[in-house]
């Protein structure tokens, strides 16, 4: 029997079903070259004799594997290991399945759109979805840090514990026992901001060749980081609702996921909710195929319902859901703070990522922070915040409502600060986006937010940065960009139908 074998080992506290802890483990021995092309795996009954398991267990981590193509059976033979697929796994891209132009794409499109815009006070800004500075609670983040330096002294200045500053991480625990999540402080790690909220879950838990399962749309950043780990990012199409539950589990079945990321209240780009109905379906997916969720929590503060938000994480029964929450967006984007609350079987390997990307927090941030928490101050800028932007979410409300063009459409969400524009197919989103940048109205292209075949008739509209004074003249410029657009590209589209080749 291979030496190898000895590597496989199996945690009894581990809450990872005993078939997956094998599986993952012959993967990554696959991956790194412990197990080369033509080994023979151990057969059902050495492996389960070695790890005192009946062969059911064994033969349905071998299952997956075959599925994932990195062994064959052959019969009457054994399990070997499968020829090319090392290599494919470690640039994240099957041959039979992945398309490495697509990420090419993304990436171009993604650093395009960051070269070409220039925010000047005059432009209007639909774009960026960081608030104003005029709306930054300057004064009372002042007080919160003289406070901590006056307390703490050169204290302040010091390493915090990688997991974060204890008091913040219990004033966080309190705050998001009020969205219904129950947890401990050793749950909550501290992060700067939530892109490395994200990156950490990735470096973290996500393997060469692991599969991701993102919405479509999705945020952009996030799948930066999947793709840095070459995981096979798979986008499932959302609906009015929430992420479409039939296609979701085909993905969850045929790819056995290691991940999904969703933004289940007001998503960016699309301002979708989901329904308390179809989060209870999700966490049960992730039961059933044994998977992580990471719950991107994108401003489920700025509610204009009345109505309770709803988050997976408080929903989650298994212990699947990590659960990332950012400051920035409602805060001051400058600062990078935010948590993440963790699953007590993803702790060790988030702060292990964590420590390995910069040691730790800012402490004094961490500790103005919370001290401003404490103070009351979040309340109340709460309040001013949520005032602010539901005079621009009733009023961009009002004008798209009025002066879209015929055929230009979008669903109103119940929160947040994005719009979402689905536009005729025929009209040409590239051309409209730099007519608009032309007169310095700048907004965020559908393409951005697609993995792969961007659908280019589609727009975000934030109203995070945009003065309340420039939404009217904005919206109005807009829609004669897009009208103008209409009358251009229509025509050329029934140009060129007069000149297909015939279906014979």
């Amino acid at each position: 029997m291979a030496n190898w074998i000895n590597q496989i080992t199996l945690n009894d506290h581990s809450t990872e079903h005993r078939y997956m802890q094998i599986y993952r483990q012959l993967k990554e021995l696959i991956i790194v070259g412990g197990i080369v092309h033509g080994d023979r795996l151990p057969s059902v009954r050495q492996m389960a004799a070695h790890l005192n398991l009946n062969t059911v267990t064994v033969v349905k981590a071998y299952d997956l594997l075959e599925r994932e193509k990195l062994v064959v059976k052959r019969t009457g033979s054994g399990t070997y290991v499968n020829d090319g697929k090392r290599t494919a796994l470690l640039t994240g891209i099957a041959e039979d399945e992945w398309d490495q132009e697509s990420i090419q794409l993304f990436r171009q499109q993604q650093q395009s759109f960051q070269r070409t815009v220039v925010i000047t006070p005059d432009t209007i800004n639909f774009a960026s979805a960081t608030p104003s500075p005029d709306l930054f609670p300057v004064d009372d983040f002042k007080q919160a840090l003289l406070t901590v330096l006056d307390r703490d002294q050169g204290y302040a200045f010091g390493y915090q514990d990688p997991q974060g500053y204890q008091p913040l991480r219990e004033a966080v625990r309190q705050q998001a026992s009020l969205a219904g999540i129950r947890s401990e402080t050793d749950d909550i790690l501290v992060v700067s901001g939530a892109q490395q909220g994200i990156d950490l879950v990735a470096k973290g838990l996500v393997y060469p060749g692991d599969t991701v399962l993102i919405e479509r749309p999705s945020y952009g950043g996030a799948m930066q980081a999947f793709f840095s780990r070459s995981a096979r990012v798979t986008d499932i199409p959302l609906e009015s609702d929430g992420i479409h539950l039939e296609l979701l589990e085909k993905a969850a079945k045929e790819t056995r996921p290691q991940l999904l990321y969703v933004m289940p209240n007001f998503q960016n780009p699309t301002g979708i909710s989901y329904t308390r109905e179809k989060m209870e379906q999700i966490i049960m997916l992730s039961e059933k195929y044994d998977f992580m969720i990471l719950e991107d929590d994108y401003l489920n503060e700025l509610s204009f319902h009345h109505q309770p938000v709803t988050t997976l994480k408080s929903l989650d029964r298994y212990d699947r859901v990590i659960y990332i929450k950012s400051f920035s967006k409602m805060f001051m984007p400058g600062l990078r703070l935010g948590y993440l609350i963790v699953p007590r079987t993803a702790t060790q390997k988030l702060l292990a990522a964590k420590q390995s990307s910069d040691i730790s927090t800012s402490g004094l941030l961490q500790r103005a922070l919370e001290q401003y928490l404490i103070s009351g101050a979040w309340e109340r800028n709460l309040d001013v915040l949520t005032g602010e932007y539901r005079k621009r979410f009733d009023l961009m409300n009002q004008l798209l409502s009025n002066q879209l063009p015929e055929g230009v459409h979008f669903q109103t969400p119940t929160g947040g600060l994005n719009f979402w524009l689905q536009m005729p197919r025929e009209i040409n989103g590239q051309m409209l986006y730099e007519s608009a940048l032309e007169r310095n109205l700048v907004f965020a292209p559908g393409r951005l937010f697609f993995l792969r075949d961007p659908e280019d008739n589609c727009l975000r509209l934030s109203i995070a940065a945009v003065k309340l004074q420039q939404l009217t003249s904005g919206i109005r410029l807009l829609s004669g960009l897009m009208n103008l657009r209409l009358r251009l590209d229509r025509p050329m589209k029934d140009v060129l139908s007069r000149y297909q080749d015939p279906i014979l």
